[in-house]
């Protein structure tokens, strides 16, 4: 165990391998007690966060956005209570959705699934956290409270320590009981 490797993740495109080909490296992870993140649901569709899920145990998914097209999929992520780490400017430049107004940020929210803002790839995006946020603000008109709810998502699916949780959870909470 090292103080400063908390968690285990598999990024990249999702259609290259099976799941199955990395379970024994997440399963060694997850006895180490790291937490797992894996990407899926992006490139390939809501079978790969199924896959995922199956073959690595993760608590948190890099993107799964494409779970939106299968709705037994989004009442699982919700029961299980597993985290979306969604890039909606990404998932926009790379075509997956023509704009960030038919981007399922918004109905994945409302469908309880817990999602996170994430800017994926900044510099070869284009894109910053906060103009990610901004976007969804915009566009789909979330209000501050949603995405402040999503930011308390992001920081308690953290792989921090509970002293650092508890630090950021505190200015979220701040925020949220500031009106402007």
């Amino acid at each position: 165990r090292h103080p400063r490797i908390t968690g285990f993740g598999l990024a990249g495109d999702e259609t290259m391998h099976h799941p199955r080909d990395f379970a024994d490296a997440f399963h060694i992870a997850r006895e180490a007690g790291l937490g797992l993140t894996a990407h899926a649901g992006e490139l390939a569709g809501p079978q790969s966060v199924r896959d995922a899920l199956d073959h690595f145990g993760v608590r948190r998914i890099g993107h799964g956005v494409r779970a939106i097209e299968d709705p037994a999929l989004v009442e699982r992520l919700v029961e299980e209570d597993i985290v979306l780490e969604l890039c909606p400017g990404s998932n926009v430049a790379l075509g997956l959705y023509p704009s960030i107004a038919q981007h399922p940020f918004r109905r994945l929210m409302e469908a309880g699934v817990r999602v996170t803002v994430n800017s994926d790839d900044p510099p070869y995006f284009h894109t910053t956290l906060g103009h990610e946020y901004d976007e969804l603000a915009r566009v789909q008109g979330l209000g501050r409270g949603a995405l402040l709810a999503a930011t308390r998502t992001a920081i308690e699916a953290a792989f921090v320590d509970e002293a650092t949780r508890t630090r950021l959870l505190a200015r979220v909470d701040a925020a949220s009981a500031d009106p402007a």
